[in-house]
């Protein structure tokens, strides 16, 4: 008797299904390796990105060096410490984050522009800085207003208005520069009305509440994360000597006959590229050292890497 093709093949054989996904153990041994890749990973992944920053931060330097040299080659009398911000962006195409540090994490490098008048009474924002309701003041009448002679040839006037009357200003801003390369700020005068007036930081914070006559504030200035060598203006013939660095102000006031006493090169020096500080010197030359290489407290170091060649007079009469 013939049987069909499909009786011949015998009866069919169960399909057994597959299994679907992973075992508890075999995600527990793709996790545990996992971790070891990216234990093992991360450290070179954060290394990698301090070296690009410490590069970054390095050219940044490199950038200040080149524009200090123009700087010099045009004005003989040399740079100015604590105009070194502006004077180098102008070489620099006015290129604020070249001034910064990648590494620098601080949150309160701030100038007067970024801080502003809020009035509560119409809820207006008054930037501090020369616009629409804020102008440089004219320097004749805000000292006859205020009652105050400009303390230096490069202290000037601001003065805010809010627009709601027809007086010339709201309130009058003395600003004045520190040794350091920073700024004071004083309230020195109003015109009396009503409206209240509040200071504000550039994160929003109010910093006074009221804004009035008598308030005193102190700005780093242009945010800057080095600090220029307080003597720049006497570098001419010093290429191993140290134009500027990563640093907590912006002038590293460290030379001088007394300059061995200062005790705040350790808690402005800034040592953050793994404990090593980016420094440039006078040939434009950028390295990174340790901070105790170059210490100015030292009476050897500070001759050595810090004091300029033709300032002799500091080494004469050094105590």
């Amino acid at each position: 008797m013939n049987r069909s093709r499909r009786d011949r093949r015998g009866p069919p054989h169960a399909v057994r299904p597959l299994q679907a996904g992973f075992s508890l153990l075999e995600l527990m041994s793709a996790i545990a390796i996992l971790s070891t890749v990216m234990s093992l990973a991360l450290p070179a992944l954060q290394s990698a990105r301090e070296s690009s920053r410490t590069s970054t931060c390095a050219s940044h330097l490199k950038q200040i060096g080149i524009a200090h040299a123009a700087y010099v080659a045009r004005n003989r009398a040399g740079m100015a410490a604590s105009d070194w911000r502006r004077n180098a962006l102008m070489d620099m195409e006015g290129s604020r984050p070249s001034l910064l540090c990648p590494t620098d994490a601080r949150n309160d490098l701030f100038d007067i522009n970024d801080y502003a008048v809020y009035i509560v009474n119409n809820k207006r924002t008054i930037p501090l800085e020369p616009g629409p309701w804020c102008a440089l003041g004219d320097t004749a009448f805000c000292e006859q207003f205020s009652g105050i002679k400009l303390p230096t040839p490069d202290s000037f006037f601001l003065v805010f208005e809010d627009m709601a009357y027809n007086s010339p200003f709201d309130g009058m801003i003395l600003a004045q520069p520190l040794p350091q390369g920073a700024w004071k700020l004083s309230h020195v005068g109003s015109n009396p009305h009503s409206y209240r007036h509040q200071l504000r930081d550039p994160l929003g914070v109010i910093i006074a509440d009221p804004f009035a006559k008598g308030f005193t504030w102190t700005v780093q200035g242009i945010p800057t994360s080095y600090g220029m060598n307080s003597r720049s203006a006497r570098f001419t013939t010093d290429p191993y000597k140290v134009l500027a660095l990563d640093y907590a102000t912006p002038v590293a006031d460290v030379v001088g006959p007394t300059a061995t006493g200062v005790v705040t090169w350790w808690r402005d020096v800034g040592s953050r590229h793994l404990g090593l500080t980016n420094v440039l010197y006078g040939d434009g030359r950028v390295a990174r050292v340790d901070a105790s290489e170059i210490d100015p407290t030292s009476p050897a170091m500070h001759d050595q890497s810090w004091c300029p060649t033709i300032d002799e007079r500091l080494l004469l009469t050094r105590p």
